[in-house]
């Protein structure tokens, strides 16, 4: 049996507490055992420090074991007995206190965690006229918090994984007991215990390409497959409708999975509006965004062959001179875009608006004014720059900008076939490309599902669910 001296001394070479200044050690003596807690100043409140420490030094009489002492006398709610040194550390570095006491070789961590957060503030993106402002924030136990409030029910299921063999990180997965497919949940419960990433870098991302690795020509394929929120009401309407929730700490996002490509076209809103207006504004953002992919290419087509308009629509095409190739101003024009929303977000908030609103107009007209651009192209293209926002998702919004880039440039070199045989190959890669439940991205129209296709367009059975 090793000794307190002994451990302390293993424990502090483990974490390398002398190059480690905000970990800390408190030694006591109490009921005749020596005894000494572990903890990392600013995971626990101070005032919370002192009275725990109080506490320890008011304990007297025999202490049988430390699962005796810690189920008798500690008054703490969450509580583990450790044994491993390896254990010892990752619970400090968890943010518990780790307490041991001499001549026991077990360790008990007390998760007393109190540092400071973000507010639950509504999230800029995916906003509501109705229903509750509240959004997630960085610390995981919060936002589960903000779940049950949503999900009062013992259906609903929280099971904990430790992801990152050198830095670990806290991943939650949730879903509802007898409406989740048992055999996609060991599937996903086999990928996060058995992982080898060294750690999650990058928090939600790097769990995606975790569970989804892509290799060869997969790497090129733009569609997202997991979904992303921050709101509490979108991931419990998620959980009642049979889907899986990760939650991952130190990230505000919820990642909803498995998704098909309808998916993504959800908000918030359409769980609070009648349904019939709903449905109405899924329909239109469908449509609105499907005509951002086709509306510049097909433009292009009917500008350079003419014979393909019909009579009575010849004002779509311009009859101005231009310096510029139309299929190098669309090019253009979307790069430009993609380079004001990025200077946009590393502008300042106060200046971020006019910066948007004033760079764009000037921009455009001097563009026009110089002969460089003409006037159809700014208004097409502002129209898919526009639409590119209908969506939440921001990997779905470039997913369809890269097949409306190479459809312009199979326009531009191959007129017609150019435009059939690309949209014949994004159909292809959509056909093929499969959610994590195995089914295709188009479900529920391949395969067909009648029950699917209603729950996308008519949003009346929301609300409705069975258990």
């Amino acid at each position: 049996m090793k000794a307190l001296e002994e451990t302390k001394a293993e424990l502090d070479t483990y974490l390398a507490k002398e190059r480690a200044f905000d970990i800390k050690t408190r030694d006591l003596c109490f009921a005749g055992h020596r005894a000494v807690y572990y903890f990392i100043n600013g995971y626990v409140d101070s005032d919370i420090m002192q009275r725990v420490h109080s506490f320890f030094l008011e304990q007297n009489g025999p202490i049988g074991s430390m699962q005796e002492f810690a189920d008798a006398r500690l008054p703490f709610g969450d509580i583990k007995i450790v044994t491993q040194i390896s254990d010892f550390a990752n619970e400090i570095l968890r943010g518990s206190v780790v307490f041991l006491m001499d001549p026991f070789p077990e360790g008990i961590a007390i998760d007393l965690r109190s540092f400071a957060s973000r507010g639950v503030e509504e999230p800029q993106k995916n906003r509501t006229l109705r229903g509750p402002h509240e959004g997630f924030n960085e610390n995981m136990v919060s936002n589960l918090v903000l779940i049950r409030r949503h999900m009062r029910t013992s259906l609903l299921r929280a099971e904990n994984f430790s992801v990152g063999k050198k830095v670990k990180n806290e991943v939650a997965l949730l879903y509802m007991e007898g409406k989740t497919d048992e055999a996609l949940l060991d599937r996903l419960r086999k990928r996060l215990s058995s992982t080898e990433i060294s750690s999650l870098s990058m928090a939600q991302e790097t769990l995606a390409n975790l569970l989804f690795p892509q290799k060869g020509l997969s790497l090129a394929n733009p569609f997202p497959r997991v979904r992303y929120t921050e709101r509490p009401d979108v991931v419990s309407a998620t959980l009642l409708e049979g889907k899986i929730v990760l939650l991952c700490d130190n990230s505000p996002s919820a990642m909803l999975l498995p998704e098909s490509i309808f998916d993504f076209f959800e908000e918030a809103d359409d769980y609070y509006f009648p349904p019939i207006t709903a449905s109405y504004l899924r329909i239109v953002r469908a449509l609105v965004f499907i005509a951002s992919i086709f509306v510049v290419p097909i433009w292009l087509l009917v500008a350079k062959h003419s014979e393909y308009l019909p009579t009575g629509l010849n004002f779509v095409v311009s009859h101005e001179d231009f310096a510029v190739p139309l299929y190098l101003q669309c090019l253009i024009i979307e790069l430009a875009l993609d380079g004001l929303r990025m200077a946009s977000l590393n502008t300042p908030d106060p200046l971020a608006n006019s910066f948007s609103i004033v760079g764009g107009l000037l921009l455009g007209d001097f563009a026009v004014s110089s002969g460089w651009f003409i006037p159809q192209t700014i208004l097409y293209s502002s129209f898919t720059a526009i639409a590119n926002f209908v969506p939440t998702n921001y990997e779905l919004g470039y997913s369809f900008k890269f097949m409306r880039m190479s459809l312009i440039l199979l326009v531009e070199f191959f007129g017609l076939w150019g435009l059939l045989g690309g949209t014949l190959a994004w159909a292809i890669i959509l056909f093929t490309t499969r959610s994590f439940a195995g089914k295709t991205y188009l479900y529920p129209f391949l395969p067909f599902d009648w029950n699917g296709i209603r729950k996308i367009f008519l949003k009346g059975t929301y609300g409705k669910e069975k258990f």
